[in-house]
């Protein structure tokens, strides 16, 4: 309430969070970390059997896992960081309470880890000789840097699912090593070596021409398979059983499927990565082109997945048990319906709602308290009011919003008085009628 409110319309806060989150999590894990363990592997088996053109490949992935990791990879960093900032302040200035020195300690890694990609990529012609170990601790300590930034950022998403006893004891260490903490960051760390190998395992048939080297690298690829997907999925395990009971209840619903369609395209595309992993395992170059897209596309689409559920099974929090996704506090909710929402907002241009200012004071309301999740129109269906709350009366909206949290355990509380909720139910039946006249 402390923070002025932006909307970014028609294409949703909460999708702009979520779009620029996917997408630094597909480049994070599979080229910064899972391209950059691939890549020391290759380098490994080049000069174990001195093979200069398996080096040359090596050598041509760290030039695009450098472009990719300090461009795109930068940009989308930087990009949740505004797109949250503006957009969810408040969660944010809490995170930044609890976990500043984790922060500060991961852009240092960060930088570390530039630091020794830019040394890795720009040495490799010149460290030969004797100086080839130390090229080749370089690319160690770089999949050791790359790794570490994964570890820290997991300790804070994590604890955003599941704080641990960080609510009552308000410890730093209570909340980083929550129970969720460790098999999470295993699972992104298997994750992420899967998510490599099926990235890169369609772009050998173009960048590896010799036979033989085709093989070799199909076998690194294998082999790192063959462990990351097993491990995958029981950390995976390991990670749900570690989630908070509702949270359990919400992972189907929050892909959208039923039980059936969830269980059976999840199973049926592990396999598949598996059945891949046991064919680059015994070195076969011609297995079909249509499993090695699949596979990197599924691979792309399950971490995505894995993405959107862990967003969606915090509801109704975005810090659970202490902060709703809308950033009210969970302790401030009843100081807000005696109080009335308006009054504490600080950038709020209404300060009481007045049958003169009814629906400006629904606007910011709306503003302050939906907009997180939900927008009047947009591309999602299933949070834009258009949908929603199509076809329902002013009274009837006045009626639900006081219980929504109660038929729809994901929602917050509204957190206002009885005016405020009539103000907002009038403010929604004003933008949905409209939206409906002029489709």
């Amino acid at each position: 309430m402390q923070f002025p409110t932006i909307d970014f319309g028609w294409l949703g806060n909460g999708n702009l969070i979520g779009m620029m989150a996917v997408i630094h999590v597909m480049i994070n894990h599979a080229v910064a970390i899972g391209g950059s363990i691939l890549m020391v592997s290759i380098e490994f088996a080049a000069v174990r059997k001195e093979n200069v053109r398996l080096e040359a490949y090596a050598k041509r992935l760290s030039k695009w896992i450098l472009i990719i990791t300090t461009t795109a990879g930068a940009m989308t960093g930087v990009g949740i960081w505004f797109t949250t900032t503006v957009i969810l302040p408040n969660a944010i200035g809490s995170l930044l309470r609890i976990f500043h020195w984790a922060w500060f300690t991961e852009w240092l890694v960060f930088v570390s880890e530039v630091v020794l990609l830019l040394t890795y990529y720009y040495t490799w012609d010149s460290w030969k000789g004797d100086k080839k170990k130390l090229h080749l601790r370089t690319g160690v300590a770089l999949c050791v840097m790359s790794w570490f930034t994964l570890v820290i950022i997991t300790g804070v998403l994590a604890a955003q699912l599941n704080p641990g006893n960080w609510v009552q004891t308000l410890s730093f260490w209570s909340a980083f090593l929550n129970p969720t903490w460790v098999p999470s960051t295993l699972f992104r760390t298997f994750a992420a070596i899967t998510l490599g190998v099926a990235v890169l395992t369609p772009l050998n048939r173009w960048f590896v021409k010799h036979p033989l080297d085709h093989a070799a690298v199909l076998r690194i690829y294998g082999k790192w398979l063959i462990v990351s997907v097993p491990c995958m999925l029981l950390s995976g395990w390991w990670y749900l059983r570690t989630l908070p009971d509702q949270a359990q209840k919400l992972v189907v619903w929050a892909t959208g499927m039923s039980d059936f369609t969830f269980g059976v395209i999840n199973a049926v595309g592990l396999l598949l990565i598996l059945v891949l992993g046991i064919m680059q395992l015994d070195g076969r170059t011609k297995h079909p082109v249509i499993l090695s897209l699949f596979t990197a596309v599924f691979s792309l689409l399950l971490i995505t997945e894995f993405e959107i559920v862990r967003e969606n099974i915090r509801k109704p929090y975005v810090i659970y048990n202490y902060m709703y996704a809308n950033g009210v506090l969970k302790s401030e909710v009843e100081k807000f319906k005696k109080e009335g929402a308006l009054s504490q907002a600080t950038f709020s241009k209404v300060k009481n709602v007045t049958a003169e200012n009814k629906l400006e004071a629904g606007e910011e309301l709306f503003r302050m308290q939906c907009i997180a999740c939900h927008s009047i129109d947009g591309p999602r269906k299933s949070r834009v009011m258009t949908e929603r709350a199509k076809g329902w009366s002013e009274e009837a909206l006045a009626d639900f919003i006081p219980q929504m949290h109660t038929v729809r355990p994901v929602m917050p509380p509204f957190a206002g008085t009885d005016e405020e909720v009539k103000a907002l139910a009038a403010y929604i039946h004003k933008m949905v009628s409209e939206r409906s006249d002029n489709p």
